[in-house]
C-alpha cells in the first residue's frame, strides 16, 4: 500500500489560477472551473511532481471537484482568503455561478513557468469543451473512479497518489511526494 499524500491548500494560488483561466478567455462556470483545475493539477503533478493549486479534490456525482475553488466561487468562507477581495466578478443565474470580468492581471510571483505552461495547455485543450465532454473525460480517470466507488458518503476525498501513472517508479515518487508535502 502506498503512502497517503496530503498537501496544504493554497487559497491565494487557487484564486490566481481561476483569474488566469478567466483572463485566457475561458468561459468558466463553477462546474467547468473545478474540472479544469483538477485536470491542471493532475497533469502538473504527473509531469513535475507537485500540483499547481494544492486544492483538495473530492469525487462527487458529476466528477472531481476542487473543493476550495468551489467554496470560493460559492462565496463561502475559506481559511486564508477573504472572499470579498476576489479579483474577478461572479454572476449567478439560477444555480449556476460564472466567473466574469477579471479586475486585474495575475500576480506572476504566485506561479512557476511550469504552472503557467500547464494552465495554458489545459485551457487550450479543454477550455471549449462542454460539461458532458469534461464529465466523460474525468469519470474515466482512476483517481475519480477509485474515490467514487469507495465512497462512504455522497462525496469522498480523492487521493493525489492516485493521480500518478501506475509504473515501477510510482511507489518511490509517492514516497518523495509525501516527504515534500510535509514541508510545504
Amino acid at each position: 500500500m502506498t503512502a497517503r499524500i496530503k498537501f496544504a491548500r493554497k487559497p491565494v494560488k487557487i484564486v490566481e489560477s481561476i483569474l488566469y483561466l478567466a483572463l485566457k478567455g475561458v468561459q468558466l462556470d463553477q462546474y467547468k472551473l473545478v474540472k479544469l483545475l483538477y485536470l491542471a493539477d493532475r497533469e502538473h503533478l504527473r509531469r513535475f511532481g507537485r500540483p499547481i493549486t494544492f486544492d483538495k479534490y473530492v469525487a462527487m456525482e458529476f466528477g472531481p471537484v476542487a473543493s476550495c475553488a468551489y467554496d470560493i466561487v460559492r462565496g463561502k468562507k475559506v481559511h486564508g482568503f477573504d472572499a470579498d477581495l476576489l479579483p474577478f466578478e461572479l454572476e449567478r443565474h439560477d444555480k449556476v455561478i460564472s466567473v466574469v470580468r477579471p479586475k486585474r492581471e495575475i500576480v506572476h510571483d504566485e506561479f512557476s513557468r511550469s504552472d503557467l505552461a500547464v494552465l495554458d495547455e489545459i485551457a487550450d485543450m479543454y477550455g471549449d469543451k462542454s460539461f458532458s465532454d469534461l464529465y466523460e473525460l474525468t469519470h474515466e480517470h482512476f483517481a475519480y473512479h477509485r474515490a467514487w466507488s469507495n465512497r462512504s458518503t455522497k462525496a469522498d476525498e480523492m487521493r493525489f497518489e492516485d493521480f500518478l501513472e501506475e509504473d515501477e517508479t510510482k511507489e518511490r515518487r509517492v514516497s518523495d511526494l509525501e516527504f515534500a508535502a510535509r514541508g510545504m
